[in-house]
């Protein structure tokens, strides 16, 4: 199912640092409690002057951004122009992922600004944790314990910035690339046909992590993904693990089904989950007999 074309410059973002296995990879990450892959999202609520909602992104720029580009060296000016552009559509895509989060959070104008900070510096930290699993440099390999320390640190700074509720969100939302991909995938496919609200969104995002948590948890028990597995014991793990997968899914879309009331949105969701299920399920199964 195609994404919507109004994700415009994410996009951009997402084909430079995610992978092409989105499922493959969420699997891989999940059992190591690793950070998030980073992709584009189409934003549908942005920050202007610390304050949820409004369609800019001016709020969430770094300080002195605007009038940067004066008195500039000409040879110069393009590099800095495309370091501008990336760094705002890094904003871009953190704004995105944590929306609700922000329309939700009750919070001040320099709250917001300050928990803005620290989501961007725990997100660049995730993709200095990415970008070492999958290099060959074994001093980037090395660093990963350091990244490791630093993200659970900054996670703890977020929990200071935010109430008990809030704190549950993040972190539901915080691993959830994989799964705000699919929504956007399957939200944008259908946008012609049967378009899904905001409200509706996260409703089906939470609803999904809130299993997915579950999975994961019976992910990591199981230790499928431990190297000292023998086959048979690695066939007995992908057992457990394709149960805690099915009944993921199932009960997923049970209970997402009373949060939509379009029968063709909720069919066409339950056919492109299945989709996305089945080929997870298919990689775990490759995985486990080692094809």
């Amino acid at each position: 199912m195609a994404a919507d074309s109004s994700a415009g410059h994410g996009l951009s973002l997402r084909s430079l640092i995610i992978p092409a296995a989105l499922t493959f990879a969420a699997v891989l990450w999940w059992a190591g409690r690793g950070g998030p892959v980073v992709h584009g999202i189409s934003p549908a609520d942005r920050i202007e002057d610390g304050s949820p909602g409004v369609s800019t992104l001016d709020g969430i720029r770094s300080p002195g951004h605007a009038g940067a580009q004066e008195n500039r060296d000409p040879q110069t000016s393009e590099a800095i122009e495309s370091e501008d552009l990336s760094d705002v559509s890094f904003r871009d895509y953190v704004a995105a992922k944590y929306r609700f989060l922000f329309k939700d959070s009750g919070l001040s104008p320099d709250a917001i600004a300050a928990l803005t900070a620290t989501l961007l510096e725990r997100e660049r930290i995730a993709v200095a944790i990415n970008t070492a699993r999958q290099s060959s440099d074994p001093s980037a390999r090395e660093a990963i314990p350091r990244h490791q320390a630093e993200l659970e640190s900054v996670d703890r700074k977020v929990g200071t910035l935010l109430r008990a509720g809030e704190l549950a969100a993040f972190e539901v939302l915080k691993d959830s690339d994989i799964e705000q991909f699919q929504l956007d995938d399957y939200a944008g496919g259908i946008s012609q046909v049967a378009p899904v609200s905001e409200a509706d969104k996260k409703a089906i995002l939470y609803t999904k992590l809130n299993y997915r948590q579950r999975f994961r948890q019976v992910l990591a028990d199981s230790r499928f993904l431990r190297d000292d597995l023998d086959p048979a014991e690695r066939r007995a793990a992908f057992a457990e693990v394709r149960r805690a997968l099915e009944i993921s899914r199932d009960s997923y879309l049970q209970e997402v089904r009373q949060y939509l009331y379009n029968d063709e949105q909720f069919t066409l969701l339950r056919n492109y989950e299945t989709t996305e299920f089945a080929d997870e399920l298919e990689k775990l199964r490759r995985m486990a007999y080692g094809e």
